[in-house]
């Protein structure tokens, strides 16, 4: 997760419990945290893979299904199944079976898009086209989540606090009113599948189990970032919104790839986005910055061309300045179209980065978890045996 649209996640179901663990208000010893467990109803993730023409589900063993919710099936046997989507119909084999196809593992791994699931997947009819959601258990999902986002060989306590801020930022984003919870993406999480799973981030998720970062008694909205480029932004800064624990502060010296990076733009490039998003000023020739915030973040970019001028701020700034190749918004013009800048991503919340610097200088899950959300308290729960 490094640029991360601002689209509000809503608050976790009321099904779920969370109590926090006095033991860990201190922040020490929080890797053993959690000898006493409470409990929660279970929660699938969905997880949006994809939108597409159509699909193939490869089953390689016993398997389940349901059709648009109503009774089901089973398959004693592997089967793939071709899915394709007529008019807000699924169709297979010539046939229009439904709206919606959910095939259940049942316990195992399935095949799709290329690549290797756990849980279910299911298929829903949008128009003409597929889409492709990957249903499955939280702690499951994150064994295909924390090795995309950082490095298994890092230090283990830079794992564990990763695997908790993910599984925190998972369950701030359920949204049962949705279609899914999650994309695959750098939008909201990478998520890898089997494929991604690595057995130093699967202890360091089962270590964890359970553990998220709360605040006021309800899982907190973990946001998370490659580099801050050396300073940590608030989330009013970037988003607008201010959240008591997504404060600016200056970040763990760490050593890093995304420091000190430069690009040229193109003035192209910058012209047609600018005329897609209605701020056209005909040919580019210049960028100058005009406000920065407090953690040292372009706030205000204008823009100069052969036909005009115009201002950009807010989430219309961090949206273009993505698309013409920016790695973050810690960044100066060191002539009319070239940039020089610090750090990859948002800035929001943790520096995956100085995570692993304070795990190399002997912080543990916990410690580093305080660093980057002040205020905020761990807590563990665990699913009730249905």
């Amino acid at each position: 997760m490094r640029f991360l649209s601002h689209a509000a996640r809503r608050r976790v179901s009321s099904s779920l419990l969370f109590v926090s663990l006095a033991a860990l208000l201190a922040w020490h010893g929080a890797s053993s945290a959690a000898a006493q467990t409470y409990v929660a109803a279970p929660t699938p993730v969905r997880v949006l893979l994809a939108v597409t023409d159509s699909v193939t589900v490869s089953m390689p063993g016993p398997h389940s299904g349901v059709v648009d919710g109503r009774g089901g099936f089973f398959t004693p046997g592997p089967l793939a199944w071709p899915v394709g989507a007529r008019g807000g119909w699924l169709v297979v084999d010539g046939h229009e079976i439904g709206t919606s196809l959910v095939l259940d593992a049942e316990g195992g791994t399935l095949e799709v898009l290329g690549a290797h699931y756990r849980g279910a997947v299911r298929l829903s009819a949008v128009g003409d086209e597929v889409e492709v959601v990957n249903v499955l258990d939280l702690e499951a999902y994150l064994r295909g989540v924390v090795p995309a986002e950082m490095a298994a060989s890092w230090p283990m306590e830079a794992l564990k606090a990763q695997a908790v801020a993910s599984r925190s930022y998972t369950l701030v984003s359920l949204d049962p009113e949705a279609r899914y919870d999650l994309c695959a993406t750098t939008d909201c999480q990478v998520y890898g599948g089997v494929e991604a799973e690595q057995p130093r981030t699967d202890d360091a998720i089962a270590t964890t189990t359970g553990v998220v970062v709360t605040y006021g008694g309800a899982p907190a909205r973990t946001y998370y970032h490659s580099d801050s480029g050396g300073t940590v932004a608030s989330s009013k800064e970037v988003w607008g919104t201010s959240y008591p624990y997504l404060v600016a502060v200056r970040d763990a010296a760490s050593s890093t790839p995304h420091r000190a990076w430069t690009a040229r733009l193109d003035a192209a490039a910058v012209s047609a986005s600018l005329v897609a998003a209605g701020r056209g000023v005909g040919t580019a020739t210049a960028l100058r910055v005009l406000e920065t915030s407090e953690s040292g973040r372009v706030a205000a970019l204008e823009v100069t061309g052969t036909g005009g001028s115009t201002v950009l701020r807010g989430s219309q700034l961090t949206n273009l300045a993505r698309g013409w190749g920016l790695k973050s918004m810690r960044f100066s013009m060191q002539g009319s179209l070239s940039v020089r800048g610090d750090g990859w991503g948002h800035g929001v919340g943790m520096s995956q980065y100085g995570a692993r610097a304070l795990a190399q200088a002997g912080y543990d899950y916990g410690r580093i978890l305080a660093y980057y959300y002040p205020s905020t308290t761990l807590t563990r729960f665990v699913a009730q045996t249905p």
